[in-house]
């Protein structure tokens, strides 16, 4: 089993070619089947712009790369209509509120686990809203929605773990500095490579004609067609967390 933390970042390597082809910079959920459908791939060439590698062509996840059989395997996210579709729908699963069936808030998704053999999602991780800092550890066959804005849960969640809770002021403060460290070490790592692959995108789309045109949740056009591509359209197109779908809407 892999956690999301354990994935992000490794870099892909190519069998077959014997070098790397990119990054890990995302996953890109099926939520109907409960797993990672693709890598989103940054093939570190700006020009190129961002790649997706089906999970089923995944060799293997190792501690320190991602192996895939040929670079051949990488799909130009453009050209990926599958890919597109399941990014547009932005199901993030980390950072979602987890929700009972009945309406009842626990808490928000900080992690979860797949199994790195097929992809299906086997547990998260959730931390309560009391103000205590709870973590507890639930099944993935207890989730009943994968949502954009909320995970759907059974009403009464059976444990798979212990539930977390610092029970001394003396683990309280060790608690809290350990977890301050790997989850800063961790947040620094993620905002780089997320930065780096942003102004990796915006070198790629600068210059670019816009061939549909682009709206905002609410569906307002945000962005007209045909509309030549300069840093004006990439701020707005950012703000609104559209970069990617501006990548599959553009001609030279």
């Amino acid at each position: 089993m892999k956690k999301t933390q354990e994935i992000i970042g490794l870099p892909v390597f190519s069998i077959v070619d014997g070098k790397e082809v990119g990054q890990v910079k995302d996953l890109v959920i099926n939520p109907e089947e409960g797993s990672i459908e693709y890598l989103l791939v940054n093939g570190g060439n700006w020009y190129v712009g961002a790649k997706v590698l089906p999970y089923r062509a995944v060799m293997g996840i190792g501690a320190h790369a991602v192996t895939t059989e040929s670079e051949n395997l990488l799909t130009n996210l453009n050209e990926s209509t599958n890919a597109s579709v399941l990014l547009q729908r932005n199901i993030k699963v980390k950072g979602t509120k987890v929700l009972t069936k009945k309406g009842n808030l626990l808490g928000v998704v900080s992690e979860y686990e797949v199994d790195e053999n097929t992809g299906k999602i086997t547990s998260l991780e959730f931390k309560s809203l009391d103000g205590e800092g709870e973590t507890t550890v639930i099944r993935a066959n207890q989730v009943l929605t994968f949502g954009k804005d909320v995970l759907v849960v059974e009403e009464k969640l059976g444990e798979v773990g212990p539930t977390r809770r610092p029970s001394t002021t003396g683990e309280i403060a060790a608690s809290g500095n350990e977890g301050q460290s790997v989850s800063g070490e961790e947040s620094g790592r993620e905002s780089a490579a997320t930065k780096l692959f942003v102004e990796r995108q915006r070198q790629f789309l600068m210059g670019k004609r816009v061939i549909q045109e682009i709206r905002d949740d609410a569906g307002n056009v945000i962005i007209p067609e045909g509309a030549l591509i300069d840093e004006a359209v990439l701020d707005i197109a950012e703000a609104h967390g559209r970069l990617i779908e501006l990548s599959q809407n553009i001609k030279p």
